[in-house]
């Protein structure tokens, strides 16, 4: 989890396998008023359309999730999980017009839930404020910080919650940056807690796939890894995962960390052209994340050349979007002959 534009993706994958687990771990008093048994709906899709414009920050939001209470009212409530890998000086700003873009936009209760997993013991952001003149706001939400789980330990070792695993991992990776060897001792330990608990199958994969992206180790010490994994489960009888689908598990980590790399180098790249030339539309946002990553580089180099915006757009002209290939295409591997 060192690379912060890599970090979204393994909690993004988490939070739709086990929302319900993430409020009753982390938001327990909220989680206790959510009528679990009428389910939930993702709206991602619907979110970012809402924050398309959005000249504030990062352009996604983890997850907007529909819910309804116990109350036995009518009214669904949206659930914004923000999760947070870094510190962020307009932070507290960029959710508080995520927030209240969600209510224009649905006209219902919105609740803002942030997990800080950041290593600044002293950055606890919890509210927006602005006063003008005489007049207020404060936006108020609540807020986890995972470093205060270090002196939790043996509740999250007890924990049977997936987020109680989800946040050693991620404390793990943090006290073990740079000592390969212990990271080592860490995941598998993490790995074998797994087991002991009792874990259905469906958890463990998913918790796998979690510790695989979050604790990363160097290519001689993932083989020893998966040696030693192989042994303890042929020992315990406990073959969750074959070792034919944890070759697939760390080839689907090793795209999504890529992918992840240029999704993260395009996002700073958007950010640092709208401070020089300010908000760019949707086109241009569009057009810079489809760029393959040598050509993200290369604007990045070019950035500081630019004297104005029409330079900017000269340059995406330049360097148009590659259409997709057609069904066609794909299946026979050549232009459709007429």
């Amino acid at each position: 989890m060192e690379n912060t534009s890599d970090y979204d993706s393994p909690w993004k994958d988490i939070l739709d396998q086990f929302f319900e687990d993430f409020m009753e771990f982390y938001f327990a008093a909220a989680a206790a008023q959510i009528d679990w048994a009428r389910g939930y709906e993702f709206l991602d899709k619907e979110l970012q359309k809402i924050t398309a414009d959005a000249a504030i920050g990062r352009r996604t939001v983890d997850k907007l999730i529909k819910v309804w209470l116990k109350n036995g009212s009518e009214l669904w409530v949206l659930i914004h999980v923000e999760v947070q890998g870094q510190r962020e000086t307009d932070f507290t700003l960029r959710v508080y017009v995520y927030h209240y873009r969600i209510f224009d936009r649905y006209h219902a209760p919105v609740a803002t839930f942030v997990i800080l997993a950041d290593e600044d013991e002293n950055w606890r952001p919890s509210e927006y404020r602005e006063e003008l003149l005489g007049t207020k706001v404060t936006f108020e939400f609540p807020a986890v910080k995972l470093l205060d789980y270090r002196a939790r330990r043996e509740e999250l070792e007890q924990s049977d919650n997936v987020f109680a695993v989800v946040t050693l991992a991620q404390l793990a990776a943090m006290e073990t940056r740079g000592n390969a060897r212990d990271r080592f001792r860490e995941k598998f330990a993490l790995t074998r807690r797994l087991y002991e608990h009792g874990f259905d199958r469906q958890r463990v994969i998913g918790l796998l796939k979690f510790i695989d992206w979050g604790l990363t180790l160097p290519e001689e010490l993932q083989a020893e890894f998966h040696d030693k994994l192989s042994e303890y489960e042929e020992e315990h009888k406990m073959p969750y995962v074959t070792s034919f689908e944890r070759i697939g598990i760390e080839k689907g980590m090793a795209q999504g960390m890529a992918q992840g790399k240029a999704e993260g180098k395009a996002e700073l790249l958007l950010r640092m052209l709208e401070r020089r030339f300010g908000a760019l539309d949707e086109l241009a946002h569009t057009h810079i994340h489809t760029l393959p990553m040598e050509q993200i580089e290369e604007l990045s180099d070019s950035i500081f050349d630019f004297g104005s915006r029409a330079d900017l757009e000269e340059w995406l002209r330049r360097h148009p979007v590659a259409p997709a290939p057609s069904p066609g295409d794909a299946h026979n591997g050549s232009a459709t002959e007429s």
